[in-house]
């Protein structure tokens, strides 16, 4: 009899959840339920069950905080994550931590039954290649070997494992190895584990490296390449005998393939450090380049400064819920960055993680529980699987159009009077270079008209009116903090700190200082 525990801050679902799997009581039972992750973690201290069905958007500890928590101290545990709505990144949290399914509310009973079945499948096949233990030595073998690379996997990823003891015979070499490399190659097609194998085999590699494949990502996999402690030629030129033997071999298949090199390790508790090193190496390759592979130590931090001219647009866009101007401009994004020379992947990354920063902030206005630097982190752990402009793009175009379409529903610009929506503009983003000829682009009209209409229903300047914004502003920190002049002049949108003055007191009719210290 298997046992499992439902996790939701709702009763009423938690119950409906035990019900529909009444069917299956002959196989497993509930014992325990929790209303968030504090209380599930010490329930399954105390109950340990066998499978976790849980829900992602609860209080306390919602799923993006207990999914890692459970991966890392509980890996062996199957689980299945329930949530009430398609969340990208909830997803993938759930394929991150390795779950059996991702189910969305509302689900039918047999939708959760076929996938408690599949848990309980899974539970079985691990129990029985446990039981080849008492099958034959050569069974035996090759339930050890099987282990031995799931281990390794799993320590280039950096998932917690409780041993790193290799056990089988056929990896014994790597115990009597002192370094090794870590070479990480992206395909435009999956690679199999057993034909990249057999290829290091017939060419005289077969004692020297190990092929690995991606535990979650089709496109990548990873040699580690162990060093002969006197061999005849220098690691960096083993490594690229090694490297251009594989790309001649895969492109005799049309596979694309480039490669990152990590620096020499000796110590297999390195492989996750040693992989974090291949990542920088691949972002390192210029988007338009025929590189084959990169080393990490000639790897040079001089990254590229990225000016696209809708930066701000994009975001105005995100913020009214305009999704399909937000996948035409990420195509106009993509377009750009293709054409700037010696443009590499990791300024592209960086530049489109700047954006989703600055998207998730203005998410987290409207929404609570925008819990901004989890789902960085999640981000970054999936921007470590891509290496394709492609990739890129297509994340990043799900990653905006969800955040754009739970904005729509906010109607932050619905007004109908263009003047309303540009002063509702200027009030939230005052402290940036606006002008009337950028608003007037951002709401189709032309920039003259755009200027008349605005002083004809508002009696003053677009200039003006951004300046009274300002200045109200820079009396708020003036009066309410001890930041210098120069710091609120520029909080507040003013570069020059003569030319903030020179307005203030316009406005005021007294300098800063003396407001402030009238107000004191």
């Amino acid at each position: 009899m298997y046992t499992y525990i439902v996790v939701d801050d709702e009763s009423l679902i938690r119950k409906g959840t035990i019900k529909k799997l009444e069917a299956l009581k002959d196989c497993i039972t509930c014992i325990g339920e929790a209303a968030n992750g504090n209380e599930a973690l010490a329930l399954i201290a105390n109950k340990n069950p066998d499978i976790i069905i849980t829900d992602m958007n609860m209080p306390i500890m919602d799923g993006t905080q207990f999914l890692p928590l459970l991966a890392e101290n509980y890996p062996d545990k199957r689980l299945i994550v329930i949530s009430g709505y398609k969340d990208f990144e909830y997803t993938r949290h759930a394929i991150s931590a390795k779950a059996i399914d991702y189910i969305l509310k509302p689900f039918s009973k047999e939708e959760i039954q076929a996938t408690v079945k599949k848990a309980i499948k899974q539970i079985e096949d691990k129990d029985a290649l446990l039981n080849k233990i008492d099958l034959s030595e050569s069974e035996k073998e090759r339930a050890r070997y099987e282990y031995d690379i799931q281990m390794l996997k799993n320590m280039i990823l950096g998932y917690h494992i409780a041993s790193t003891s290799i056990t089988s015979k056929r990896l014994k070499f790597i115990e009597t190895t002192h370094d090794f490399v870590l070479i990480t190659i992206r395909s435009s097609s999956p690679l199999m584990e057993e034909s990249m194998q057999n290829f290091l085999l017939e060419n005289g590699f077969g004692d020297l490296a190990i092929y690995l494949q991606h535990i979650h990502c089709n496109n990548l996999g990873f040699f580690i390449l162990f060093i002969p402690e006197q061999a005849a030629i220098s690691v960096e030129d083993l490594c690229k005998q090694v490297v251009n033997s594989l790309y001649s071999h895969l492109s005799t298949q049309n596979i694309d393939s480039f490669f990152g090199i990590s620096n020499t390790h000796s110590d297999l508790n390195s492989l996750n450090k040693a992989f974090s090193e291949d990542v920088v190496a691949l972002n390192s390759r210029e988007i338009v380049s025929s590189q084959r592979y990169t080393f990490y130590h000639y790897v040079t931090n001089e990254p590229l400064t990225i000016n696209w001219e809708k930066y701000e647009e994009f975001l105005f866009r995100i913020e009214s819920g305009m999704t399909m101007q937000i996948i035409e401009l990420l195509e106009d994004l993509f377009l750009y960055v293709k054409s700037l020379k010696h443009a590499t992947l990791s300024d592209v990354k960086y530049y489109c993680f700047q954006l989703a920063d600055n998207a998730k902030l203005i998410m987290s206005e409207y929404l609570e529980q925008v819990n901004t630097n989890t789902v960085s982190a999640s981000m970054q752990n999936i921007l470590n699987t891509m290496f394709s402009l492609d990739e890129l793009k297509q994340y990043y175009e799900q990653f905006f159009t969800n955040i754009s379409e739970i904005l729509k529903s906010k109607s932050i610009y619905a007004s109908n009077d263009v003047i309303e929506k540009m002063q509702i503009y200027a009030k939230r983003n005052y402290y940036k270079n606006l002008n009337v000829e950028f608003l007037s682009s951002l709401f189709y009209m032309n920039r003259s008209y755009c200027s008349h209409l605005f002083k004809e229903k508002t009696g003053i300047n677009f200039v003006d009116f951004v300046n009274q914004i300002r200045i109200e502003k820079a009396k708020e920190l003036l009066k309410n903090t001890d930041k210098k002049m120069y710091q609120v002049s520029k909080a507040v949108g003013y570069d020059n700190v003569k030319y903030f003055f020179r307005i203030f007191k316009k406005i005021e009719g007294i300098t800063p200082e003396q407001y402030r210290k009238n107000q004191q």
